[in-house]
C-alpha cells in the first residue's frame, strides 16, 4: 500500500482526533475562565471586608513534629539518575523485601502514606517518596521540568536507586496518574498497581468529553492551568483553601476519628508556605492535564483500583470508567462515605484490601 493512500486513509481518523483535542481545550480553558472570574469576584469581596486577614499568609519557620516521627520510618535522599534532582523519602523495612513504592498526590507529601508505611513495613521495603517539587525533593521552575515523560524517568530512577528491578506502585490522586501512565510505560517494573481515587487517563478524557457538564465538578483542575493566579488564591487568609480541602465539610476527610490535627494539617501547610512551595504541586496540573490525551492502551499488569465513593473533587463515576481500560486480573472497590483522602480517610479499610490484593486473597476478575 503506497504511502499517499495510507495517509488519505488515516486522515478521517486524524481529523477526528484533532476534532477531539480542540473540544477539550475549549472546555478545559473555558472552565478555567469562568473559574478565575468567580475566583477573582470572591477576593474582590472578601479582601473588600478584610484586607488585611485575606491578604496575609505565613512562610512556616521549622517543620511540625509530625514530619519528624521516627516510628513512620527514617528519611533519606536520592539522586535521580536522569534529572541529576536530589529526591526526599521516607521509608521502612528490610531493604531487602519487595519494594512497595508511595506516590502521593496533590496538595500532599510523603506524609499521607503514614499509615500504609507503619502497615506493610513488616513484609515489604515500604517508600513514600516526595515527588519532583514537593516537600523536601528538588523543585525546577520551568515548568517543561514536569513533562510527563520526565516524572516517569524519576519514578524508574527512584526504583533503580533504591536497589530494585520492580516494585509493588501505589498512587493517589496524581501520584495515581503517574502509576497508570508507568505502568502502561514500564510494565516490566511494576510486578502490581493499585490506584486510589485517580481515573485511567482515558476515562478522564471519555467523562469530561461525553458529560461536559461534569468538567464543573474538577474546575480546580481547569483553575490551576492558569499562570501565577493559582498560587496568591491558595494562599490567601494563610491557606484557607488549602485547609478547606483537607478538613473542609464537604471536601474534607469525612471519618471523625481520622479528621487531621492541627499539627498534622502543618505537615502539608510548612512545605506549602515556603517560597514557590505551590508552584511545583500545581505544575502538575499544568503539564499532565494536557499529556497523551489519547493514550489508550490497556493496563496488562494485575490492577487493584480504590475509590471513595464521596469524593468531591475528582468526576463522579470515574471508577467504573476505567474498567474498560483493564485488560489484566483487576479488582475494583468502592468505599461509601470516604473522600478523596482515601487512604488517610479510611486506613483500615485500604490497608485490608491492599493486603488481600498482594497476597491473592482477593478475587481477581478478567474483564474479556
Amino acid at each position: 500500500m503506497s504511502n499517499s493512500l495510507m495517509h488519505l486513509l488515516l486522515l478521517p481518523t486524524r481529523l477526528s482526533l484533532w476534532i477531539l483535542s480542540l473540544v477539550y481545550y475549549i472546555l478545559v480553558y473555558g472552565t478555567a475562565g469562568i473559574t478565575a472570574c468567580l475566583v477573582l469576584i470572591r477576593i474582590a469581596w472578601t479582601g473588600f471586608k478584610d484586607p488585611y486577614g485575606t491578604f496575609q499568609w505565613t512562610a512556616r519557620e521549622r517543620p511540625p513534629d509530625c514530619l519528624k516521627d521516627p516510628s513512620l520510618g527514617h528519611h533519606g535522599y536520592l539522586k535521580g539518575r536522569s534529572s541529576g534532582l536530589r529526591f526526599h523519602y521516607v521509608t521502612k523495612g528490610d531493604h531487602r523485601k519487595p519494594l512497595m513504592l508511595f506516590l502521593h498526590g496533590f496538595p500532599e507529601n510523603w506524609y499521607s502514606w503514614r499509615y500504609q508505611l507503619q502497615e506493610f513495613s513488616s513484609n515489604y521495603h515500604t517508600v513514600a517518596l516526595d515527588l519532583r517539587g514537593c516537600g523536601d525533593s528538588d523543585a525546577p521552575v520551568p515548568l517543561e521540568e514536569y513533562s510527563l515523560d520526565t516524572l516517569l524517568y524519576d519514578i524508574r530512577d527512584t526504583i533503580d536507586e533504591l536497589g530494585h528491578t520492580s516494585c509493588i506502585l501505589v498512587g493517589h490522586d496524581w501520584g495515581g496518574m503517574l502509576a497508570w501512565h508507568f505502568a502502561l510505560e514500564r510494565p516490566d517494573m511494576v510486578q502490581r498497581l493499585i490506584v486510589m481515587n485517580a481515573p485511567h487517563p482515558a476515562s478522564w478524557l471519555d467523562a469530561v468529553l461525553r458529560r461536559p457538564s461534569q468538567l464543573l465538578r474538577s474546575g480546580h483542575a481547569c483553575f490551576f492551568q492558569l499562570p501565577m493566579l493559582p498560587e496568591i488564591v491558595l494562599s490567601l487568609e494563610d491557606f484557607k483553601l488549602v485547609r478547606s480541602l483537607f478538613c473542609g465539610k464537604n471536601l474534607g476527610i469525612r471519618n471523625k476519628a481520622r479528621r487531621l490535627t492541627e499539627t498534622q494539617l502543618e505537615g502539608y501547610l510548612y512545605w506549602l508556605s515556603q517560597p514557590g512551595g505551590l508552584t511545583g504541586p500545581l505544575n502538575y496540573f499544568r503539564s499532565l492535564l494536557s499529556n497523551t490525551l489519547y493514550k489508550h492502551q490497556d493496563i496488562g499488569v494485575p490492577c487493584m483500583l480504590i475509590w471513595g465513593e464521596a469524593d468531591n473533587i475528582l468526576v463522579e463515576g470515574m471508577s467504573g470508567g476505567t474498567r474498560p481500560y483493564l485488560r489484566g486480573p483487576v479488582v475494583i472497590h468502592t468505599i461509601p462515605e470516604c473522600s478523596h483522602w482515601v487512604q488517610q480517610d479510611q486506613p483500615e479499610r485500604v490497608n485490608k484490601y491492599i493486603w488481600d490484593f498482594v497476597l491473592d486473597k482477593d478475587i481477581i476478575k478478567h474483564n474479556h
